[in-house]
């Protein structure tokens, strides 16, 4: 029962990634984010170019009915 328990302390401080590796999920990590942030942003002002037509043709065919 020793045994077990000294195997697993020892497995729990071993570093499961070394550096190299850890900063490479950095920067993979941090490549995500800027790429999620430009499509983010790419749906945000299609978004308002499609709400800004909607609205105008919306306004122009009220002002067309009267």
């Amino acid at each position: 029962m020793s045994d077990s328990h000294a195997h697993e302390s020892a497995a729990a401080t071993e570093e499961l990634f070394d550096k190299s590796e850890l900063a490479g999920f950095v920067a993979d990590d941090q490549l995500a984010g800027r790429q999620i942030c430009k499509m983010l942003s790419v749906l945000f002002v299609y978004t308002l170019i499609a709400m800004s037509t909607a609205a105008t043709w919306t306004y122009l065919e009220i002002l067309r009915g009267h």
